[in-house]
């Protein structure tokens, strides 16, 4: 007869063994590990089953953004002109629950020379989003920002001036190896 103490270890034992087995790894054929679960009443193994999510080839392109600027503001000689462009690409995977977000800048910088000025922000870029459908949304959009800052000024003299805004806002993302050409056209 077992003592006291030896059953209640024996006990213990049994629950451990019961609590392990509910989530467990086996080997199959190959000798891979499968993650799952065993069915404490049946002793059934039950292999957990992975989501794969689709394949995805790069969605690639060139983004060029065009800053036509006229200068109604009396800026220093020597004042530069920055034209940043930024876009974002977002896919919503509603399947899988997964959100893909992508986020590029550019910016080019030109002197004041005149009373007016162009410059060319050129963003390329390589996206891995799953495409469009019933159950994936993509969101595409851009912004722009013309800054004017002098590096020395007198009293009077306006030492930062910018103008800013949404570029565009769609729910399609271009196709692959499109360039894609913006015009801003700004007054400061």
């Amino acid at each position: 007869m077992l003592s006291q103490v030896a059953m209640y270890k024996r006990s213990g034992a049994v629950i451990l063994a019961s609590v392990l087995g509910a989530t467990a790894a086996s080997a199959d054929s190959s000798g891979s590990r499968v993650f799952g679960y065993q069915d404490t009443k049946t002793g059934t193994f039950h292999a957990l089953t992975a989501v794969v999510p689709e394949a995805v080839a790069a969605t690639t392109g060139t983004i060029h953004v065009t800053f036509n600027i006229k200068l109604v503001t009396a800026f220093p000689k020597g004042t530069l002109l920055n034209c940043n462009a930024s876009v974002i690409a977002s896919s919503l995977n509603e399947t899988a629950l997964t959100t893909t977000t992508y986020e590029e800048s550019a910016s080019d910088s030109v002197a004041i020379s005149g009373t007016t000025a162009t410059c060319t922000a050129v963003i390329p870029y390589s996206w891995l989003l799953t495409p469009a459908g019933s159950t994936v949304s993509d969101t595409f959009s851009g912004s722009y920002t013309v800054s004017a800052i002098a590096g020395s000024a007198t009293v009077g003299t306006p030492m930062l001036r910018s103008s800013s805004s949404s570029l565009f806002t769609t729910s399609k993302i271009p196709a692959s190896g499109i360039t894609s050409a913006y015009t801003v056209n700004v007054t400061l």
